[in-house]
């Protein structure tokens, strides 16, 4: 029997699923934030070393995350398609990153590198297990345009959240200890156990949630493959996401160095400068999706490219230790984020529907597989960049003084690349055409094709 998704949600239902946005948002900032950090000053190893380190994982991402997509697409059980892989990449992400941050300290450069490239590694698969089937639900959960913004409104919400948590924890957490090694060995414990427990809550409390039971055609990657890259929309938005998650990756591998020696921020205020702006992203999200809903997705993110960049070239200029000032700056960035965070991921649940229509076949899990790989590509690939960028200027590692030119290189690093990538997202973005109009067009043409039906389960396991 066919019924509708509906179009509508309860406030319960998307609550429940933005608490399982934690363990994304707590891997994820504390990964590209503060794991260059960690292998540069804590255990001592070259930046462009770390950088390496942190970049080869990705690579088997690019095999991972589509294939991790496909397959929740065609899984079977009792729990849906995707909860059973939250179950299981909830314990693997938890294990995985107290692991990261118990790296030998006394073993050799090469011995501590070829350790975080291990667990990085099986970190980097959990995340897949995890994220991709997690981030897949949200096409199945409702198929109206402005509910879909709606809905990544609130896992915004919770990705704040757990960026708050991450940044405004994280430096409290490794300053509170004699040494840094014991600091984030502290860091890998108290946030292990957080991703642990927020994403059993999200398993747990997802399982009424709308879900389509659709028997899809057997796998064949070359099928997949041409699908994914002939959707246009999909591709256009793929493109301009991975510029944008370039330009992040930069600033927020910066962000620590900026902070504790170009602008002079010292251990009391650390948190503080961190977590600024994320808290002002959590307090505009709610603005943005507001004004997404009047002015449509789109022009809204069009809008918030144009913002990133402006709002980033301050920071070239502002005097070190006018705490005030800076502190002023970094809420301005956020508020410009929580936009550039909330409407492409509102927008990629609509190519969907374009796919669908072309082959008669719903994809979420490989569309947001190649999606989640394209988050995962920019931030490591931006983290990559930026400590080769930061051995260029000179950078001694273990140490808490540098030169001049070190302090000045990294404030040009935080700003001017990110600047450049911000600028090439606005200009990839200005071929994406589906509106608001041309999607309900799409949806129609599905009703009047007779492709195949979507069946909607209510899961209570």
């Amino acid at each position: 029997m066919t019924r509708k998704i509906p179009s509508g949600l309860t406030t319960g239902v998307k609550l429940a699923w933005a608490v399982g946005e934690l363990p994304v948002a707590v891997y994820v900032v504390l990964t590209v934030g503060f794991l260059t950090f960690y292998a540069t000053q804590a255990l001592g190893i070259e930046p462009w070393l770390a950088g390496v380190v942190l970049l080869i994982p990705r690579l088997w991402d690019a095999f991972t995350d589509p294939l991790m997509g496909a397959m929740s697409d065609r899984t079977r059980s009792p729990m849906g398609r995707r909860r059973p892989y939250l179950l299981a990449g909830t314990f693997l992400l938890s294990a995985s990153v107290l692991a990261l941050f118990f790296a030998p300290a006394e073993a050799s450069q090469m011995q501590k590198a070829v350790y975080l490239l291990v667990t990085f590694f099986i970190a980097s698969t959990a995340i897949t297990i995890y994220d991709v089937p997690y981030s897949s639900m949200a096409a199945e959960m409702s198929d109206d345009y402005n509910e879909r913004t709606s809905l990544t409104g609130y896992k915004m919400f919770g990705a704040r959240v757990g960026t708050l948590m991450i940044l405004f924890g994280v430096p409290a957490l490794f300053t509170s200890r004699a040494d840094l090694v014991s600091g984030f060995q502290l860091v890998g414990l108290v946030f292990g156990g957080i991703i642990i427990l927020t994403g059993l809550i999200g398993v747990r409390f997802t399982r009424h949630a709308p879900r389509i039971e659709q028997t899809p055609a057997p796998f064949r990657f070359v099928s997949e493959f041409r699908a994914i890259t002939s959707n246009k929309p999909f591709r256009i938005l793929w493109l301009a996401f991975l510029f944008q998650n370039l330009a992040i990756g930069i600033a927020a591998t910066m962000a620590l160095y900026l902070n504790t020696m170009s602008l002079g921020v010292g251990p009391a205020l650390l948190p503080i400068m961190m977590g600024a702006t994320a808290a002002m992203a959590m307090l505009a999200t709610p603005v943005w999706v507001w004004i997404g809903r009047r002015i449509g997705k789109r022009p809204s993110y069009m809008v918030a490219l144009v913002l990133a960049p402006i709002s980033y070239l301050p920071m070239l200029f502002v005097p070190s230790g006018a705490f005030a000032l800076i502190l002023i700056l970094f809420l301005i960035i956020g508020f410009s984020d929580a936009a550039n965070q909330l409407f492409p991921n509102a927008m990629v649940p609509d190519t969907v529907e374009v796919d669908q229509l072309k082959t008669g076949e719903r994809r979420e899990g490989a569309l947001f597989g190649a999606w989640a790989f394209c988050r995962k590509l920019g931030m490591t690939t931006g983290a990559f960049l930026a400590s080769v960028l930061l051995s260029l200027t000179g950078f001694e590692p273990g140490l808490t003084q540098q030169s001049e030119a070190v302090l000045r290189g990294i404030r040009e690093i935080y700003v001017l690349a990110p600047a450049a990538l911000w600028v090439c997202a606005l200009l990839t973005l200005l071929a994406y055409r589906l509106t608001q109009d041309a999607f309900d067009i799409t949806k129609a043409k599905i009703r009047a094709s007779n492709l195949p039906s979507d069946d909607l389960a209510d899961d209570r396991t």
